[in-house]
């Protein structure tokens, strides 16, 4: 089927491995022109670049305020312009005030300033990249981490509805536990503490990054063309 993202220019940001090397892969294969985002990997994100046709690399990172409009600006002048973007970058930092500005400060900018580019009149769509923590109590250690998700899924709400009528579509999928580096803990180094996690999933795994990235690429579509606000949750079961 075709999805109609031949030729769509699409920003994923955190490209460099997980879930969004996987989104930037599989919108590649559907013939997006795709920006691999990254703040550190460089070879990593060149990797994954160079593994999609019509894609380049581009570093910022979005713990820095200022970081989300030089990206915009270097993407579009690269691309010619720009009709969608992927919100994945995310960590947890030690600091709260680090852990919202990626987490939800940085993407809201990246909205705003990617809608100021999306051209008149042409359908658009942003995917945010959540978190199953945003919809229940998180422990201590991810406090910040769900407030900031919490916080991205209500301002994907607030513009799928005000951009609305102009054909900008705004989703957010909401991965449970993914088997990425994120959750690759310090105090875990057996992993034990992971595989009780994946034994709390009714599915009994955890998601792959391609799991994700296959709701991203819908979401990112002409397929879900009427779909706008949701929170589409991808966690094989668990509440």
């Amino acid at each position: 089927m075709d999805l109609g993202l031949r030729g769509k220019r699409i920003l994923v940001t955190g490209a460099a491995r997980g879930i969004g090397a996987a989104s930037a892969r599989s919108l590649a294969q559907e013939g997006a022109i795709v920006g691999v985002h990254f703040a550190r990997a460089a070879a990593a994100a060149a990797a994954v670049a160079a593994g999609c046709a019509s894609s380049r690399s581009f570093q910022a990172d979005l713990a820095d305020p200022a970081a989300p409009a030089a990206l915009i600006s270097a993407f579009c002048a690269w691309a010619g312009g720009i009709d969608g973007l992927v919100n994945n970058a995310g960590a947890v930092p030690a600091e709260a005030a680090a852990t919202f500005q990626l987490n939800c400060a940085s993407p809201v900018a990246l909205m705003d300033l990617a809608r100021g580019q999306f051209a008149e009149g042409k359908a658009a769509t942003i995917v945010n990249v959540s978190s199953i923590v945003a919809g229940r109590a998180a422990s201590p250690r991810l406090d910040a981490y769900a407030q900031a998700k919490a916080a991205l899924e209500q301002a994907s709400r607030n513009r799928a509805l005000a951009w609305a009528p102009m054909g900008i579509r705004v989703n957010c999928v909401r991965p449970g536990v993914v088997d990425t580096d994120l959750n690759v803990w310090p105090d875990d180094p057996d992993r034990m503490k992971f595989q009780a996690r994946i034994a709390r999933v009714p599915m009994g795994r955890a998601a792959t990054p391609d799991d994700v990235a296959a709701a991203i690429v819908f979401l990112a579509s002409g397929a879900s063309s009427y779909m706008t606000g949701t929170v589409l949750k991808i966690a094989g079961g668990e509440d």
